[in-house]
Parts: structure tokens; C-alpha cells; sequence
């Protein structure tokens, strides 16, 4: 399914082809989902590392915790998976529904991921408790806008994520906002 969103977009998306491409009758592919927007949702949930491993909680700067999730969690080393979240980005345009899932299943995770790190960060006294509110209170966009950059990086910088890019993201966004206040 990832192969085919990622050939022909989300708007040709069918069913069917799904069906076709697993070898499966349609009937089949309705019985575990009831939509494709249930498909991809599941699809885009597989891409994603629910656990925080071990390397990312035995990181000793916010810097190294900030890189490790955010490598793990962006599906930035894996090429396939990368750019089906590319197309998934791409579509939200046209298909607001995409953007629902996209935001509840991918999104949500990455913004818990930078906020579990500055979590610890401030257990290790690196961030003031001050900050971590502010960065953390209802309404702040920082780490929402931070996390976009992520999903639309291909369109705004034009090129793709990758490690490289999620340390730039670090360096150049996320800690300056960190020890930013105000």
C-alpha cells in the first residue's frame, strides 16, 4: 500500500488497487478497513516507533536526545517510507482528511516526541522549568511549527529529510527556541 500512494498519489488511491496489489479480494481489504482514510491512518501509524527505545533515553544532551527521536520517529532512514510520507504531506492540500490523520497520527507523535525530550532535559537540568511551560502550554506554535517543517521539508527546502536535516532542524529551531524566553 505504501508503494502505491507513493506511484500514484493519494487521489488515485483505490480500494481495489490495493486489493489487486495484495493478490486479495476487495471484499477482503473492506473487512479490516472500512475506508482508505482507515487504510492510510494504519499505514501511517505502522511508519511510526510508539516505544522510546533505550538509546534515546540514554542520551546525555537535549541536543543527542533531540536527534535520536526525532531520526527514529521521522521514518527519515528508511527511503520508502520517507516518501509515503511525502505523498501523504503532498495530499493534504486536496484531501482535508488526510490532514486529519496526518496531524492525529504522525504529527501528535513527533510533537510528544520533542516534548518527552525536553522532559528530560529539564530532569537533567539543562532546560528551566520556565521554558518547558511555555514551550508546552495549549496554543504555543513553536513545536507545532517545528514538526511541520518536518512533514513539508521536501516542498519548503527541497530536499529530502534525512539525519542531516533533523540536525539542522535541532540546531537552528529547536534549541534556539528552547533557551529563548518569553
Amino acid at each position: 500500500m505504501l508503494d502505491l500512494i507513493v506511484e500514484s498519489g493519494y487521489a488515485d488511491l483505490t480500494m481495489g488497487a490495493v486489493a489487486a496489489r495484495a493478490e486479495v479480494a476487495k471484499a477482503t481489504v473492506y473487512r479490516r478497513w472500512a475506508s482508505r482514510e482507515d487504510l492510510v491512518a494504519d499505514a501511517l501509524e505502522s511508519l511510526m516507533l510508539p516505544d522510546v527505545s533505550a538509546e534515546v533515553t540514554a542520551a546525555e544532551t537535549l541536543r543527542e536526545d533531540l536527534i535520536t527521536a526525532l531520526t527514529r520517529s521521522s521514518a527519515c532512514l528508511h527511503p520508502r517510507q520517507r516518501r509515503f510520507s511525502a505523498a501523504l504531506a503532498a495530499a493534504t492540500a486536496s484531501h482535508p482528511q488526510i490532514a486529519d490523520t496526518l496531524r492525529e497520527r504522525y504529527i501528535a507523535v513527533q510533537h510528544e516526541a520533542i516534548a518527552s525530550c525536553l522532559r528530560r532535559a529539564r530532569d537533567r537540568g539543562e532546560v528551566i522549568e520556565e521554558n518547558l511551560s511555555r514551550l508546552l502550554a495549549p496554543g504555543r506554535l513553536e513545536i507545532a511549527a517545528a514538526v511541520g517543517i518536518m512533514v513539508f521539508q521536501d516542498e519548503l527546502l527541497g530536499t529530502a529529510l534525512d539525519v542531516e536535516g533533523i540536525t539542522r532542524l535541532v540546531d537552528q529551531v529547536l534549541l534556539p527556541l528552547v533557551a529563548a524566553t518569553g
